[in-house]
């Protein structure tokens, strides 16, 4: 038994555990990351990297006259494993960067014996600080579980051999909305089953419906406020029963709902606080064993990658400098990667009518710059939310790839900037981030 000794050791290899364990590095420790699958997480492998990938090669074909493109010649015709190669690269430049930080890399799943002990293989790890960054994983609901065959999560999903004629979605939430498109995108007859009344419970509707009439448009059957409450197969169809009696027919089910924590294996021995979904920890992340924290969607906090990282290099800060951990998840950017994409960050309007916080707002649609006329972009715009003392609340986009402008944008309003600071600001012209100042300009 080969016995190493760590200043920290994180279990998981997606985003939170990966920036987590560099910054540590750098800052001068040593680390050992362990990692039982591939380098990654969720969102690199099977979540939206891999949809918006797949996607921006679809988008990238003349005004989609043909499914045939870029990296993916084969797709719809040989299925999505093309992109597994891809991901390969990705997995491989990840773990060199690692190595290249001088982090020890373990692949394999081990379990705890004490806080601060740890066995994988013939290896016994011993560090003073222990990260837990290992995720959750799908589940589905009752009488919704998967097989991996026919009934399948987003992990089957993107790495499908053959195409189905038919797949129904269950879940019109943000990865059952990016899948749609996608697989609406390959030529795949798709049908979605949402159980409240709208898809992307939680936006406006003035932001959700350019996505509505774009499903409708590429031929997708939505069902709203429905539930499904059981699959079973008919003369080797996938048959979903709704609520309401109705019964929908396809090749495959998708199950977007539902996910349940990877707790690490001896868990137990550690004498951490659980809750059923859950590690419980306080502003620091730390959990109820000072020397143990816990990060990403393990926690319960957030489910987002880029929550993940942040709170990977808030954690390693915590350890290096003993940095209280400082996260703002009131001002936290969000992005939908489907077609057309949807991003913003700050208050919808729906939550200042809730609060009855008064507001104004403007918009502005992209084809009305002079860059989007240029580029032709025939959808799209900019929605932005004002207060009366004239600061920002809340700044939201539809439109092609406005997830790649929504970024710093949470700053401007954790920092309470206002109109008139923005007007002053140069935007570049022509530019379509141009409609951001428009939209500010037409707010009333």
């Amino acid at each position: 038994m080969k016995r190493e000794t760590y200043d920290v050791l994180i279990i998981g290899g997606g985003p939170a555990g990966y920036y987590c364990g560099l910054h540590c590095a750098r800052g001068g420790l040593r680390v050992a990351l362990v990692e039982k699958e591939e380098l990654g997480g969720t969102g690199l492998r099977w979540g939206c990297l891999p949809v918006k990938n797949i996607l921006d090669d679809l988008r990238s074909v003349i005004n989609g006259k043909t499914y045939r493109h870029n990296r993916y010649p084969l797709i719809p015709e040989e299925g999505l494993q093309h992109y597994e190669k891809e991901m390969l690269v990705i997995e491989e430049k990840m773990k060199k960067k690692l190595l290249k930080a001088n982090i020890d890399v373990y692949f394999g799943e081990g379990s705890f014996i004490d806080k601060n002990t740890y066995e994988i293989d013939n290896n016994t790890i011993k560090a003073k600080y222990v990260v837990i960054a290992t995720g959750t994983k799908p589940w589905g609901l009752e009488n919704l579980q998967a097989n991996q065959q026919t009934i399948i999560t987003h992990k089957e999903a993107v790495a499908l051999e053959k195409l189905p004629g038919t797949i129904i979605i269950i879940g019109g939430n943000v990865e059952g909305c990016e899948f749609a498109s996608l697989f609406a995108e390959l030529g795949v007859k798709v049908v979605l089953v949402e159980k409240t009344t709208k898809l992307l419970e939680g936006n406006d509707d003035d932001l959700v419906k350019p996505l509505e009439t774009y499903f409708k448009k590429r031929g997708i059957k939505i069902y709203k406020g429905l539930r499904a409450t059981a699959i079973q197969e008919e003369e080797g169809k996938q048959v979903v029963s709704l609520n309401n009696g109705e019964k929908i027919k396809g090749d495959k089910v998708l199950v977007t709902v539902g996910r349940i924590p990877n707790f690490p294996k001896g868990m137990e021995k550690l004498g951490v606080h659980l809750e059923k979904d859950k590690i419980v920890v306080d502003n620091n992340l730390k959990t109820n064993i000072t020397s143990i924290y816990a990060i990403g969607d393990i926690n319960g906090i957030l489910g987002m990658a880029h929550v993940a990282i942040q709170q990977g290099i808030a954690v390693a800060d915590n350890i290096l400098n003993n940095k209280n951990v400082i996260m703002n998840y009131k001002e936290l950017p969000r992005a939908v990667f489907t077609i057309p994409e949807i991003a913003g960050v700050g208050f919808q309007e729906w939550e200042l009518i809730e609060k009855k916080i008064p507001y104004r707002k403007g918009y502005y649609n992209f084809a009305d710059t002079w860059r989007g006329f240029s580029k032709d972009i025939k959808e799209g715009f900019v929605k932005v939310l004002v207060a009366e003392d004239d600061k920002v609340l809340g700044l939201w986009m539809v439109g092609q790839d406005v997830s790649e402008y929504i970024g710093l944008m949470g700053l401007l309003i954790q920092k309470g900037v206002t109109c008139e600071e923005i007007k002053q600001n140069l935007i570049i012209h022509p530019s379509l981030s141009e409609a951001i100042l428009e939209a500010l300009l037409n707010v009333e």
